[in-house]
């Protein structure tokens, strides 16, 4: 494992000494991070909202809305598994490149070609065959950065990294949307330049920021059936990790439920017309905007001071409950517009946390990227579970005040689930 801690060491509590400057590695380590996670998520925003919606409609313009649906459902399966699949290998890769640059820079070129090929698409199976390798290569690329931190970074410095990682993210995705848009009528382009871009952003880091030789891992041979039970952490054994995962997977679940139905929540429960909807869901997005900006900037840093995760853990759970209430309560579009404001800030703190909080309950350092990717389970499952689970609640359970309820049981069980973890304050 590479471990460089940048900056002096604190003379009392590690978790609250925290330098004042950036040591120039750290600054390289900092400004790589941002612009390969930008880079990656950028694609991530691009892709499946416009550029591959796009390319279906051309293709099968009258069952668009299900092939769109198959060929996402099958990516997303690739990819969550993917994640902890390349972490797993990446852990226990050693030579003269380190453990995660050659998983890196193999995960973002095959990714990259995969998506100039998919831009190349003509009928559905190509299409869904190329969006599933450029995925699986994508999660190859993502699995390593993600263990970037928890291997190169001391304690008292993951909040800032944290929040620069999710900055990146949440900057990407959003630019990434905006500028498909560039290429709606040239979509052989726009896949090709996201594909050059990702490649493009990794090599910047892996350029600035070299990873030593890394030695043959213990434990003996490769075995499958022992590299297969590793992926199987015991809530028992490592009940903060247990806890952790069930806390990111109720947030991210009660968080998305209603995001994901913004459209149908004004069309429907505000009795909005549909194009009055329409042109209200990206102002909406744009008002969740400058408060998760502000908070993803200031918390992660905040809780580096401070030398504390779960208090703003549990302050995010607080807001987004808030959030959902205020629509529950008072039916009108000032009310949605208020619940955007409120939710885009308490996620941007949860995002600038959330990270920095998982790297302090891994049962192994050695193993970091596995653990990781497994973790990151708990962050795509329950996105791609959202509308389901909204559409059941909402047919089941009487409508979108139900939803609302639900929202608010799920955000504030997150909020319990990180009580109990112990390594973390």
């Amino acid at each position: 494992m590479t471990t460089a801690p940048t900056g002096p060491e604190p003379r009392t509590n590690p978790e609250r000494a925290t330098p004042k400057t950036r040591t120039p590695g750290e600054r390289r380590l900092l400004g790589g991070l941002m612009a390969n996670s930008l880079a990656l998520y950028a694609i991530y925003g691009a892709v499946p909202a416009v550029l591959l919606a796009n390319l279906v409609a051309d293709v099968d313009p009258d069952s668009k809305t299900t092939s769109l649906g198959v060929i996402s459902a099958v990516g997303a399966f690739g990819a969550m598994l993917a994640n902890p699949v390349a972490g797993a290998l990446s852990d226990r890769t050693h030579g003269r490149f380190g453990r995660r640059a050659p998983w890196m820079a193999g995960g973002s070129l095959l990714g990259g070609l995969s998506l100039i090929a998919l831009g190349l698409g003509n009928n559905l199976l190509w299409i869904g065959v190329a969006w599933t390798l450029a995925q699986i290569f994508l999660n190859g690329l993502q699995a390593p950065l993600t263990a970037v931190i928890p291997d190169r970074t001391p304690e008292h410095r993951r909040g800032v990294f944290s929040s620069a990682a999710g900055l990146a993210q949440m900057l990407g995705a959003t630019l990434g949307t905006a500028a498909a848009a560039a290429f709606a009528n040239e979509l052989g382009l726009g896949f090709a330049v996201f594909g050059v871009l990702v490649i493009i952003g990794t090599a910047i880091f892996l350029l600035l920021n070299k990873e030593p030789a890394a030695h043959a891992p213990e434990g003996g041979p490769f075995r499958w059936k022992t590299f297969l039970a590793g992926f199987w952490v015991s809530p028992r054994r490592h009940p903060d990790f247990a806890w952790a995962f069930a806390g990111r997977f109720f947030l991210i679940l009660g968080y998305y439920c209603v995001f994901s139905y913004q459209l149908y929540i004004l069309d429907d429960y505000l009795d909005l017309t549909r194009d009055r909807a329409n042109h209200l869901v990206p102002l909406l997005s744009m008002a969740m905007l400058p408060g998760m900006i502000v908070m993803i900037v200031v918390s992660g840093p905040w809780s580096d001071r401070v030398g504390r995760r779960k208090p703003f853990v549990i302050a995010s759970s607080i807001g987004m409950a808030v959030a959902l209430a205020l629509p529950l309560t008072l039916r009108s579009e000032a009310s949605m517009f208020a619940y955007a404001v409120i939710s885009g800030c308490a996620f941007g703190m949860y995002m600038a946390v959330d990270t920095a909080l998982m790297t302090q309950v891994l049962p192994r350092p050695d193993e970091a990227a596995k653990d990781m990717g497994v973790l990151n389970i708990a962050n795509a499952l329950p996105q791609a579970l959202a509308p389901a689970v909204a559409a059941a609640v909402i047919g089941v359970l009487g409508g979108y005040s139900a939803l609302f309820v639900a929202g608010i049981v799920l955000v504030a069980l997150g909020a319990l689930s990180v009580l109990p973890i112990r390594k973390v304050r």
